[in-house]
């Protein structure tokens, strides 16, 4: 073969492994695109159903707020809320009319609420008629969320759009309404109180403390790419990377460590793991903390404990711990909202709890009461009184009245079930 043959050979063979490349990175640029569109349809059904979930949880609590302040914090939230719900649903890839019975009701939801917070801000009383429609709108976001969930496993247009005209079909005989017109995700806006003005770690001693809270010899860690914003941490994974922990630059506390191993068997209890996370902390020295709720998902239970003090919760400063339920191993510790919001705190109630239960609703039946510190929409913290009660249908309910004006606070409704206590 000649020289110039050869010339052209090599030619041609860069040529067609330029046009492959292209070709390829195309292919990837493309696929890249629909990855990107389904994740955005992917979070605007997630967001749309979790503003649904609050619109129903603000519903439902409603029917027990007694006092002015709570009813207006509760209609703000329905506005906020129905407005959220709005923008994710104009994200969805749906061109025809199966959403405008959906939206209708979001919208009206939202109306519905400022026409209350008008009327209550004006001194009047919310009527029973106006209770009653409360509780069909609840109805109706209990319908709305349960098609929601069937439509969030159809991500693409033409499933979306069959998914949502079987759900707007519930909503054909919704009523026209007649009228006039937190504990928040309030930890990453805040400065870590624990860590103000304590001395920065190195990053060895970062390691050192890691390797410690693990039980194991520091060269079993790898340090990774740090993290900055409002709580800056080293941090490390051990395990070929299965386990990642990070430690606060400041003070050089542990904020938080997972162990991402898969959990295959159940074999232990909840009470179990309650004894299993209880023994992990006082090993680790940490104390006055009482366990509050509790979940199982995959195997796993996650507990979280808050600090108390003086027999007053202090909810903002909160530990969570997950127990794997298979050997009764730590595979999560959270320690995110004890540092960003313990502090030394001088407080005292203004009134006695039976003036604060006197702002409870007589429509509820109360079990237990004691003080205890929230968390508030605002960023700051109130001491409350908080009732334990049992309410319509057995439900059991938390209310919160300030111990200083005697408003309520908050309202949450337990949900007790097999996989364990939580709150909504």
């Amino acid at each position: 073969m000649n020289k110039k043959r050869i010339i052209t050979l090599v030619a041609m063979i860069a040529l067609i492994v330029t046009l492959g490349a292209t070709t390829a990175a195309g292919y990837v640029s493309a696929n890249r695109y629909k990855t990107n569109l389904e994740y955005n349809y992917k979070r605007a059904m997630g967001d749309l159903s979790g503003c649904v979930s609050n619109i129903e949880t603000a519903l439902d609590k409603a029917a027990y707020a007694n006092t002015a302040t709570q009813q207006n914090g509760l209609a703000a939230k329905l506005m906020r809320e129905s407005s959220m719900a709005k923008s994710a649903l104009a994200v969805l890839p749906i061109t025809d009319h199966s959403l405008d019975n959906v939206t209708k009701f979001i919208t009206q939801v939202g109306d519905f609420a400022m026409t209350l917070s008008t009327k209550v801000s004006a001194g009047q009383k919310i009527t029973e008629e106006e209770y009653k429609t409360m509780k069909d709108l609840e109805q109706y976001a209990k319908t709305l969320q349960s098609g929601l969930q069937n439509a969030k496993t159809n991500i693409e247009s033409a499933q979306l759009t069959q998914e949502f005209k079987k759900t707007s079909e519930d909503f054909t005989d919704f009523p026209s309404l007649i009228y006039d017109g937190p504990f928040s995700d309030h930890i990453s806006q805040l400065k870590p109180m624990l860590t103000q003005g304590r001395p920065q770690v190195l990053q060895g001693n970062a390691q050192n403390i890691a390797a410690e809270f693990l039980g194991v010899t520091q060269d079993k860690l790898a340090h990774t790419q740090d993290t900055a914003g409002g709580l800056p941490t080293f941090n490390f994974t051990a395990n070929n990377g299965g386990i990642r922990i990070c430690v606060t630059k400041a003070g050089g506390f542990v904020s938080s460590m997972e162990n991402a191993r898969d959990v295959t068997a159940e074999s232990l209890t909840y009470e179990d793991a309650s004894k299993k996370a209880r023994s992990f902390l006082d090993g680790k020295g940490i104390t006055g903390m009482k366990e509050t709720y509790y979940v199982i998902n995959d195997g796993i239970c996650t507990i979280n404990y808050a600090y108390n003090k003086d027999n007053i919760i202090f909810y903002p400063d909160l530990i969570k711990v997950s127990v794997a339920l298979d050997n009764g191993e730590i595979v999560l510790y959270n320690s995110t909202g004890y540092i960003m919001n313990h502090h030394d705190r001088t407080i005292a109630a203004k009134i006695t709890a039976d003036q604060a239960q006197g702002s409870v609703s007589k429509k509820l039946k109360i079990q237990k009461r004691g003080l205890a510190l929230i968390p508030t929409p605002g960023l700051s913290e109130v001491l409350t009184y908080e009732f334990l009660c049992s309410g319509q249908n057995n439900e059991r309910v938390l209310v919160y009245i300030n111990a200083t004006t005697g408003f309520e606070e908050q309202i949450l409704i337990l949900q007790t079930s097999d996989n364990g206590i939580l709150t909504k």
